[in-house]
């Protein structure tokens, strides 16, 4: 029996090319370079660049009570020798995206107190939880009581964690706001020497996951996983891959197991690492990014429910390939899924949609069948999601896409358009 090569392109494909881009809250300085973390903007993280800006330190803004919604009164604190009602007047590395509520919640260095800006009013406004101790810091100087990492977490919660993470601090965003000192975490015993508590271990931010916890990123690129409900802190190493010199300061989540990453003394680029794997890329493009202190978007991570995809219906061609691959099986719909296409930033996605368990083999390779990069997957999963880098220096066109199991009785091959 003649056995006959069939190539489709995926609705669905179409679709993710023509997704809304991603995008996060960054705390950032005046310009690219600057290390004066006041101001606000969100930034389209595959180019670095300001989609909008939320809040400029030399525009005028209303400053109210969060209680009560009147205007918060001028005071200065002459330690800090600064008027303590400008919104950002001693920087801010920490800050939170309510996306129920759509507000940004932030705390100022050097000062122990929650605020927010209210993204949905017409006319800039920010909230002030006056007379109301957010965390215990003195001042500037007081390293490891400053406030570097919050995110709204799966309870709807907020949670903000002290460098040397012995205050969790807990705030409802709901009409009945509290703040509450959760204490401090417990480093798990298999830790060891990497505790959570460790100085080395400062800065940073954290991210939540649908399932009750958080991930500290530390600015040295450590990370931990949290249980909010035990508060025990788990090491699960350092994130590879990064440039020499990389601070991780922000980060986001993207719903899978992928988190981006900023960093506050670097223009180079936005990288997404793998929580499983903590290998790291980069998915900004080539030029130069705001660097930031903080980044937010509201988004969990393993949130994110893979749904089973289906093809349109496809037409039988033959190909010169089919001389190459003599003992390829038939492939009809359902096979395995490859977007986006066309392949715009650098990588595709495979998804594997009721297939047997086992390990896969996936090739690119051109119209000829000249192949350009091999890489293995095991599928465990009914639905699984993987993800793959184009080889650098790649040139554009047609390519193909080839998966097969172990045995090599299974086959799938898809085209796609690598831009």
């Amino acid at each position: 029996m003649k056995r006959i090569l069939l190539f489709s392109l995926s609705l669905l494909a179409i679709s993710f090319t023509q997704a809304q881009k991603t995008t996060a809250y960054a705390i950032t300085g005046v310009q690219k370079g600057n290390s004066n973390w006041t101001e606000v903007r969100l930034i389209d993280i595959s180019t670095g660049e300001e989609v909008q800006s939320v809040y400029k330190s030399a525009d005028a803004i209303d400053i109210l009570n969060a209680r009560s919604g009147k205007p918060v009164k001028k005071r200065t604190n002459l330690q800090l020798e600064v008027i303590i009602e400008k919104p950002f007047a001693t920087n801010s590395a920490a800050c939170a995206y309510d996306k129920k509520h759509d507000r940004l919640y932030y705390t100022p260095m050097g000062i122990a107190q929650l605020r927010y800006i209210d993204l949905k009013a017409k006319t800039p406004k920010i909230f002030y939880f006056e007379d109301e101790a957010f965390g215990v810091v003195k001042g500037r100087g007081d390293a490891g009581s400053q406030i570097t990492r919050m995110v709204i977490a799966s309870d709807g919660k907020g949670y903000a964690l002290t460098n040397d993470a012995n205050h969790l601090i807990q705030f409802a965003t709901k009409k009945k706001q509290e703040i509450i000192d959760l204490g401090a975490l417990t480093d798990d015993g298999a830790n060891g020497s990497n505790s959570v508590h460790n100085s080395r271990f400062y800065g940073g931010d954290v991210i939540a996951d649908k399932n009750k916890n958080i991930y500290l990123i530390g600015a040295n690129r450590v990370v931990f996983k949290i249980s909010l409900d035990t508060k025990v802190a788990t090491y699960l190493g350092a994130i590879k891959n990064l440039p020499k010199g990389y601070s991780t300061n922000g980060a986001i989540a993207e719903g899978d197991s992928k988190v981006i990453v900023s960093s506050s003394n670097s223009t180079a680029g936005y990288y997404r690492f793998d929580l499983n794997t903590l290998e790291a890329e980069k998915v900004s493009g080539g030029g130069s990014v705001f660097n930031a202190s903080d980044l937010a978007n509201g988004a969990l991570a393993f949130e994110k429910k893979e749904k089973k995809e289906t093809q349109p219906d496809v037409v039988a061609t033959e190909t010169p390939l089919i001389k190459k691959l003599p003992t390829e099986e038939v492939i009809g719909r359902n096979a395995v899924s490859v977007y986006p296409n066309p392949v715009t930033d650098g990588y595709f996605k495979l998804s594997f949609a009721d297939q047997t368990p086992g390990r896969y083999q996936v090739q690119l390779m051109d119209i000829g069948g000249k192949i350009f990069s091999t890489q293995f997957v095991n599928v465990n999963n009914k639905v699984q999601v993987e993800e793959f880098r184009v080889p650098q220096k790649i040139a554009s066109g047609n390519y193909l896409v080839k998966v097969m199991n172990e045995t090599g009785t299974y086959t799938n091959v898809s085209k796609i358009i690598i831009q």
